[in-house]
């Protein structure tokens, strides 16, 4: 515009020397030009008539980036199989229970997101409410069609079908193709729970090539079956069968690209878990506890159940004296373990006529593990037979004592120092069986470690991820 008003200015000046016809005809010519200039861009061309009634657009909304809340935490939610005339056990669960806790979840005005808000929310593209639950149902038995899904319509709550493919459409008890299709139709999706539904971490009687070759058939051919059948609803998840994998199945699933994978160990699910270990909580059909502890977004991340709290210090109601807990578990709840081979222990003196029968031990990485009770002692033990990897490790025991029909389910984390074998290898070791837990050899104090020393230790630990000699007979000693 200054510019313009410049060569008005020089020009008259020039035609104050020139004929007046002239002059007139390129002051009007520059009056066009700035005339242009005030004219959107939107006017140009239109009849002189319209211009004046012209109303410019608005302009272009400015992109906003998502706002990702780091700190939410979800609860995930495992079920199995359903009924309403058989007796409850830890698989399956009467239904009139099962629509008890949806109700619990709906009173307590916790959103239940899909699946896939969920992995929206950690892969940074949505996010999601402060605290939220994801439902999911194992298997893929024909009650979760007939029992499960009228309920879960009821509520409006989205949920994921985890299926393996021998038990689709093969009569009995198993989903037919149709009902699946009514699943996703009801607001479900469904992923993938391998082919056979069997321990991928120990294929028997299969080589270690032919151990690879297997567990990429369970990866591949299960998820491929199910978007061939039912591609409107398949998302690329995985849930391990009885929550075990190793390193390698990991690395696998990596390779598959799998968006996220899930395990049986209880426990909140934050920013930080890693998208290939998610906790969840498996909801037992004859105990409250789990559940519990699942929709309760009090106590942290750190999967204590309702059972659970008589392992944290009792207080006396009359004296408010702190007594100690009344279970006592090693490795301590939150501590930091720098002896990668610890004895897990679950002392339960304190309660009485404890059930062994039925009594479960759960550890994450493992599943279902064997574990020794001492009727003398009532302790509950474990001896891990391989190194603990992976930074966390999560413990589940659930038993019956004094004639209750409830089962108690205890859950508790501790934390593996991923450094401390690395400097001085004797920290690793396998106690002797006659030998009490010690925490002074055991455990440490948690401190930062250089990032350096770490991934060299990851990078050491990777290349030998499948290694005989990290297996362990009883008895022996780790150099």
């Amino acid at each position: 515009m200054p510019l313009l008003r410049l060569l008005l200015t020089c020009m008259l000046l020039t035609f104050t020397f020139s004929s007046c016809g002239k002059a007139e005809l390129y002051i009007q010519q520059i009056k066009q030009a700035l005339q242009r200039e005030k004219t959107p861009k939107q006017v140009a061309g239109l009849p002189d008539s319209e211009k004046a009634t012209f109303t410019p657009l608005p302009p272009e909304p400015v992109k906003m980036e998502t706002v990702i809340n780091k700190k939410a935490r979800v609860a995930i939610l495992g079920y199995h199989d359903f009924t309403e005339s058989r007796r409850p056990t830890q698989m399956i669960i009467d239904i009139k229970d099962f629509r008890h806790q949806m109700q619990a979840i709906k009173d307590a005005k916790i959103p239940v997101i899909s699946m896939r808000q969920f992995l929206d929310w950690k892969q940074g593209r949505k996010d999601i409410p402060e605290e939220s639950i994801v439902i999911n149902i194992d298997d893929g038995w024909k009650d979760t069609h007939t029992l499960a899904m009228p309920v879960l319509k009821e509520f409006d709550f989205p949920f994921t079908a985890f299926l393996y493919q021998k038990y689709v459409g093969v009569g009995g008890r198993s989903l037919t193709h149709s009902q699946i299709r009514e699943l996703i139709g009801a607001g479900g999706t469904i992923s993938s729970h391998s082919v056979s539904h069997m321990n991928m971490a120990k294929p028997v009687g299969r080589t270690a090539e032919e151990k690879i070759a297997w567990i990429k058939a369970e990866l591949r051919d299960s998820y491929e079956f199910l978007v061939q059948n039912f591609s409107e609803g398949a998302i690329k998840t995985f849930a391990f069968p009885f929550g075990i994998y190793d390193d390698q199945i990991l690395t696998l699933a990596r390779e598959f690209e799998y968006e996220a994978c899930f395990t049986v160990s209880p426990g909140k699910v934050t920013w930080e878990t890693n998208n290939l270990t998610i906790n969840r909580y498996i909801i037992h059909g004859n105990a409250q506890s789990t559940f519990d502890a699942a929709i309760s977004f009090e106590g942290g991340t750190n999967g204590l159940s309702s059972g659970s709290k008589m392992i944290t210090e009792q207080r006396d109601r009359a004296t408010g004296e702190i007594r100690g807990a009344l279970i006592e578990v090693y490795p301590p709840r939150g501590a930091t373990v720098r002896n990668r081979l610890p004895r897990i222990e679950v002392n339960l003196a304190a309660l009485d006529k404890i059930q062994s029968d039925g009594m479960v031990m759960r550890v994450s990485g493992l599943g279902k593990v064997s574990h020794q009770y001492n009727e003398a002692t009532k302790i509950v033990s474990y001896q891990l037979p391989v190194r603990l990897r992976h930074e966390k490790c999560s413990v589940q025991l659930s038993f019956r004592h004094s004639g209750n029909r409830d089962w108690e389910v205890i859950n508790w984390n501790f934390s593996i120092d991923q450094v401390s074998e690395y400097l001085s290898p004797e920290t690793t070791f396998l106690r002797p069986a006659d030998q009490p837990v010690d925490p002074t050899t055991d455990l440490v104090v948690p401190n930062k470690t250089p990032e350096k020393v770490v991934a060299e230790i990851k990078t050491t630990e990777n290349a030998a991820e499948s290694s005989p000699k990290d297996l362990i007979a009883p008895g022996n000693t780790v150099n």
